[in-house]
């Protein structure tokens, strides 16, 4: 995946990934293929309109550790209350309810690493997908070899 998260769409417009799921797809929570969130190679949670757990994938459990693991039907804001007060979290909340897909790119303030998290409505429920970004000396190291490649 590349690492700033966008891809050009057909216009050569910037759209944020989905994560490689068609999430597009489905449109109710009971559609929804959870065995195969499972198998995917980065965070897929699932959220009611109260914003209580339905789902978390095994790639967050890995990453989360024991916070992770009694999650289904506790509420993310009590759950992450760190994520009360961040403006990039708050933003991605406001535009969730409103039924519009959005895309942020920021610091998680629970573990400390950059994420690129898309949230998608779904008739009945949120659908958030989360990718670990590389950090800057990680994003420099790419840079070079891309560079060393076009020699």
């Amino acid at each position: 995946m590349h690492s700033t998260g966008y891809w050009l769409n057909r216009n050569q417009s910037l759209e944020p990934r989905m994560h490689k799921f068609p999430i597009t797809d489905y449109k109710k929570f009971s559609e929804l293929p959870l065995e195969k969130f499972n198998t995917l190679k980065f965070s897929v949670y699932i959220l009611d309109f109260n914003w209580d757990y339905l789902f978390v994938n095994d790639f967050v459990k890995s990453n989360l550790g024991d916070r992770a693991n009694n999650l289904i039907g506790k509420n993310m804001w009590m759950e992450f209350n760190e994520l009360t007060t961040h403006p990039s979290f708050q933003t991605l909340k406001r535009n969730t309810e409103r039924g519009i897909t959005s895309n942020l790119i920021a610091v998680s303030p629970v573990n400390g690493k950059r994420l690129n998290i898309t949230g998608y409505p779904l008739e009945d429920c949120y659908y958030f997908s989360a990718s670990i970004l590389p950090d800057k000396d990680d994003l420099i190291d790419e840079l070079r070899n891309e560079l060393g490649k076009r020699k």
